[in-house]
């Protein structure tokens, strides 16, 4: 009989996923700035020094779930667009996979959040300015995808890139607030932004590309 033993680097990875589960609820309760290490703590069933032990401070925290909340949805586009068929076919998937991205609102005020701290505190920017630059190497990885889906695109990778990067929490943020086209829903603005930033045509009565190829500039 096999025993399975927890290694130290196990160990450490389950220590740092309470804590995350523990901060995301204390952030979503309490806001950010009023968020007390030491309730993460206690919800997480570690002490103060394991807190420590983990991370410098609930700004680190909140940038490792940002990252990970991120970099999944990310990934779960590029399977989308590394499918089998047409743009066409990509295209409303994605509209409904954004479409669930965009009721966690939590995800959205933490960015604000942590957006307002880096401009306010220089301790802090170059932290964000890592998980920023990780991030939008990303999004600029998918944006040439969805540029090779589309076989041509009127804009370069790195403004489609940027697009996406920068349109999701805003269009997030308005959809929520009842802003924007009416009965128009996030993924809906989105997918009509990518259709536009690559050229491609769209059908009149469904919004979606007509073909799988880009408009010649």
């Amino acid at each position: 009989m096999r025993i399975s033993r927890t290694t130290r680097k196990d160990s450490q990875a389950q220590t740092r996923e309470r804590l995350r589960h523990a901060a995301r609820r204390e952030f979503a309760r309490r806001g950010v700035a009023a968020a007390s290490i030491d309730k993460i703590s206690e919800n997480a069933g570690l002490s103060r020094g394991a807190f420590y032990a983990n991370y410098a401070g609930k700004l680190d925290v909140l940038l490792e779930l940002l990252a990970q909340h991120q970099t999944a949805e990310i990934e779960a586009w590029q399977g989308l667009l590394d499918a089998a068929g047409t743009l066409d076919d990509v295209l409303p998937a994605l509209r409904d996979r954004f479409d669930a991205f965009a009721a966690d609102a939590e995800a959205v005020m933490f960015t604000t959040e942590l957006q307002i701290e880096a401009l306010r505190n220089p301790e802090f920017a170059p932290r964000y300015r890592d998980y920023v630059e990780q991030i939008g190497a990303r999004t600029r990885s998918l944006a040439e995808a969805f540029i090779g889906r589309a076989g041509g695109s009127r804009v370069s990778a790195d403004l489609l890139g940027k697009a996406l990067h920068s349109f999701s929490p805003q269009l997030i943020t308005e959809a929520r607030l009842g802003l924007g086209a009416p009965g128009q829903s996030a993924g809906e603005r989105m997918v009509s932004i990518i259709i536009d930033l690559l050229g491609v045509q769209p059908d009149p009565m469904t919004g979606m590309p007509q073909t799988g190829e880009a408009k010649q500039p």
